[in-house]
């Protein structure tokens, strides 16, 4: 198991996404936690696509689900 590290700071939120990556018959689980004025819901492809690729541009990632945790 991977130690999660110090907690993110108060003001961020986190999402737990179901998506699928174009082409794949997967379904895969993620949390993406946001920094507001940083990043918002709509960056949540590219964020998942560029743990996935190194030339992200979110196109890639079908969502599924995103729910606020």
């Amino acid at each position: 198991m991977r130690d999660p590290g110090p907690p993110p700071p108060p003001d961020t939120t986190t999402y737990r996404v179901r998506y699928a990556v174009a082409g794949s018959p997967d379904v895969r689980d993620a949390e993406v936690t946001l920094v507001p004025g940083h990043s918002r819901e709509s960056d949540i492809p590219a964020l998942l696509d560029a743990r996935l690729h190194h030339d992200p541009d979110g196109r890639r990632i079908v969502l599924l689900d995103v729910t606020e945790t």
